[in-house]
Formats: structure tokens, C-alpha cells, sequence
């Protein structure tokens, strides 16, 4: 298991831009759009950061476009994973969520959104090693909240903010997904 880390900083959108497109390529304004309505309470992207991420993503190799022609002047580019792409984004997908209330709501709810629809194994996996990774995150908090001193007031309110926050990440893990799990699909 990997080693607790507390960082919150780094949420991209890359790898949900990736998820759409792991399933069948699309464009810059059909990407946003489902952006904006699967995932509008998760992640607020706007059109023209989609498209600095697709940007960014074809510089590194992870996905390919092509230029269709659309009327007279206007070009739409279509975009698809390159198999490294591909590769990426299912590590990503498989990798435990850093241990925070904001990864956690943005980072492991897209995970398991693109998870649910490849398979109901792979969520039940996610579910429980992210319950375990916070399992692990909060007992490494206590430790470390026992060996403050009671006069570092202040430290203390911090941790045991971070404390709570977990518990209730931990209880929203364990107990909101496998009953989303238990409903059937339409």
C-alpha cells in the first residue's frame, strides 16, 4: 500500500478527458459537454481548459486528433487515446486516491464513474482499497496527533480537523457506494 500523502494539489481534469475518450473519441465541444452534465457537481472545466488539456495531452502522446473539415472554413478535430494513452489512464484509474476530502470528491467519484462502466469488480475493488488507503490515513493522523502537545493548541484543532474530515471521507466510502452499487441500472 502506498504511503499516506496528504496533498491536495494537482487536480486535473486529464485523466476525465481521458476517460471519455477511452470509451470512444470525441470532440473538444462533445468532451466539455459531457463534462458539464455527468460530472457537473464534480469538476467545473471550463470549454476553453478542455481544450488546453487536449492540447497539452496531443504534445505528450497520449491522444491523437484528427481534422475533419465542418462547412466552408471551419475544422473540427476529433479526439482519440494513443494505446499509451490508453495505458495511462487505466493506471490512473487502478492507483488509490491521495487521502483528502477534495481528491476524494473529485478524484476518486470520477475514478469511479469511468470504473462503473467497465465493471461492478473493479468498483467493488476501488471502494475497498480506498476504504483501507483512509483507514491507514486516519490511523497515521492519530499517531501523530498524540504527540502534539497539549499548549500547540492550534496544531492540535488542525489535525483533528483532518481527523474528522476523513472519518466522514471513510464513511461516504464505505457506506454511499456499495448502496449506488446495489441499484440496478436502467
Amino acid at each position: 500500500m502506498p504511503s499516506f500523502s496528504p496533498s491536495v494539489g494537482g487536480l486535473s481534469p486529464r485523466y476525465v478527458i481521458m476517460g471519455f475518450l477511452y470509451f470512444r473519441p470525441m470532440h473538444g465541444y462533445d468532451l466539455h459537454k459531457n463534462l458539464s452534465s455527468d460530472l457537473h457537481e464534480v469538476w467545473h472545466v471550463s470549454q476553453s481548459q478542455v481544450y488546453s488539456v487536449l492540447k497539452n495531452l496531443t504534445r505528450r502522446g497520449l491522444i491523437v486528433s484528427i481534422h475533419l473539415p465542418r462547412g466552408r472554413k471551419r475544422v473540427r478535430d476529433l479526439y482519440s487515446l494513443t494505446d499509451q494513452g490508453k495505458s495511462d489512464f487505466i493506471r490512473w484509474l487502478h492507483h488509490p486516491t491521495p487521502v483528502s476530502a477534495r481528491s476524494i470528491r473529485v478524484e476518486f467519484t470520477s475514478r469511479m464513474y469511468f470504473a462503473s462502466q467497465l465493471s461492478r469488480e473493479l468498483c467493488i475493488q476501488l471502494i475497498k482499497e480506498q476504504a483501507e488507503y483512509t483507514r491507514a490515513a486516519i490511523t497515521e493522523l492519530n499517531s501523530r496527533y498524540q504527540w502534539i502537545p497539549p499548549t500547540q493548541l492550534f496544531n492540535r484543532m488542525g489535525l483533528e480537523l483532518r481527523i474528522r474530515q476523513l472519518k466522514n471521507v471513510l464513511d461516504w466510502v464505505e457506506y454511499t457506494w456499495p448502496s449506488v452499487l446495489a441499484v440496478e441500472s436502467p
